[in-house]
């Protein structure tokens, strides 16, 4: 059965995968799959929405399909571009920078989330 997340746990997986990145240059995708049990494209959606690239399987190529040359372009016809998927962005070089505007986030939200609970008992009070 699908298990819903709250956003707090999703930005502190967010937090750890960028921070354990940083320090040892990949697998923090692979360290919190582990560490919360989670499954591995529910990470890789989280990070994606939060705009965060993940490179996946790069240059590997899969065993024995081959793919069918670009037609000629006919005679009067200007030549189309070569269909096929589009290269793959590069990863963020400045990890670092969001990793600490992230932690800055989560902070921010949970210090609204103390605030409005002590706004609330202050207005049960009146």
């Amino acid at each position: 059965m699908a298990t819903r997340y709250d956003q707090n746990t999703k930005d502190e997986v967010i937090a750890f995968v960028l921070s354990y990145n940083e320090e040892n240059g990949r697998g923090g995708q692979s360290a919190a799959v582990k560490k919360w049990d989670l499954n591995p494209l529910t990470v890789k959606s989280w990070l994606s929405k939060a705009g965060i690239e993940t490179p996946g399987r790069g240059g590997k190529k899969r065993k024995g399909k081959v793919g069918r040359p670009a037609k000629a372009a006919k005679a009067g016809r200007p030549a189309k571009a070569a269909a096929g998927k589009p290269g793959r962005k590069p990863v963020i070089v400045g990890a670092g920078d969001i990793a600490a505007t992230l932690n800055r986030m989560v902070a921010i939200r949970s210090e609204i989330a103390s605030l409005e609970s002590e706004y609330s008992k202050l207005k049960a009070a009146l």
